[in-house]
């Protein structure tokens, strides 16, 4: 758990989410399990030090938290977020799945 997601602010967030790899990358951890830089590479046929600098900034904001398990690092949304972040995340995330905006579906 990060302790830093109470010093999020909204200009931050939307800033972060404003990148569409990094908002197509929300999108695939969001309400799903973690997932490893390598799935995330597949998933969006993007080099893996792309994918990695955006989940480095989703990660440096607090949205994502990261575990080790021997050399994989597993990426997901944290758990413990401002409510009124995770309210903006969950609209985010139903208003992406309700418009054909070019991004990948859930697994």
């Amino acid at each position: 758990m990060s302790d830093n997601n109470f010093t999020i602010q909204p200009i931050e967030l939307f800033k972060v989410l404003s990148d569409p790899t990094r908002l197509k990358i929300f999108q695939i951890l969001f309400k799903k399990e973690a997932r490893c830089v390598g799935e995330l590479v597949e998933i969006l046929d993007q080099p893996q030090p792309t994918i990695s600098r955006h989940l480095n900034h989703l990660k440096k904001l607090g949205v994502l938290h990261c575990v080790r398990d021997g050399t994989w690092m597993w990426y997901e949304v944290a758990d413990d977020l401002p409510e009124w972040c995770r309210d903006i995340l969950d609209i985010t995330y139903e208003q992406i799945l309700t418009k054909d905006i070019n991004m990948p579906k859930p697994a």
